[in-house]
């Protein structure tokens, strides 16, 4: 797990730019007051470069050569995932320190619902990590990515399909969601069950790999 783990920080560290880019955008999106966007855009760069350590392990068949090492194929998922998690708090905690720094320099009335911002864009970089590594794992590259597109898509179309029959859709859910605890509680929920069912797919289908 720890050779796995450094192996993968290891490639992450060709991405300087990448990492460049996503600090002044950090930077850029809390100054303009704007951590409804900042923090699930950070959320999904994690995701996104997790992914990325997938696609390096199969430059020229290198996974052909990982799996003969001493670790089984539920170890190289784990860390995957592990390495998910941590990239997606290492972001969260650059941007808490942006909005710390932005109260600092610029005091005023508290940025209100940042906290909500925080947890939600957890949930949601947990859900995409949870879909994003078994897609990957399963169909590969350009059709995983075609798939992935497909799943938000279909989300998309069922949820203004349901708004166009149920014209008064959103009162009725607002209905049930009659507190903020109940949201937090049914986001986390649903981000644990997505994570759970993900990792499984994600073990099961690199088992049945052949190389």
């Amino acid at each position: 797990m720890k050779g796995l783990m450094i192996k993968d920080l290891c490639l992450l560290r060709n991405q300087k730019k990448l990492l460049f880019i996503l600090l002044i955008l950090a930077v850029w999106f809390t100054v303009m007051n704007n951590d409804g966007f900042a923090f699930p855009f950070m959320a999904m760069m994690a995701s996104v470069m997790t992914v990325s350590t997938l696609s390096y392990d199969e430059v020229d068949k290198s996974q052909t050569h990982l799996f003969t090492l001493p670790f089984d194929r539920g170890t190289y998922v784990t860390e995957k995932f592990l390495l998910g998690s941590v990239l997606l708090l290492a972001f969260m905690a650059l941007g808490c320190l942006c909005v710390l720094v932005r109260g600092i320099v610029s005091p005023g009335p508290g940025s209100g619902g940042v906290g909500l911002h925080l947890f939600f864009a957890v949930c949601a970089g947990v859900a995409m990590l949870s879909v994003m590594i078994p897609v990957r794992i399963r169909f590969g590259g350009d059709q995983g990515r075609i798939i992935f597109y497909c799943v938000f898509a279909l989300a998309a179309l069922v949820c203004l399909g349901l708004k166009w029959l149920i014209p008064d859709i959103e009162e009725k859910i607002g209905g049930v969601f009659t507190s903020e605890a109940r949201i937090i509680a049914i986001a986390a929920a649903a981000a644990a069950a997505v994570a759970a069912g993900g990792f499984l797919a994600a073990v099961r289908w690199t088992k049945e790999k052949e190389f």
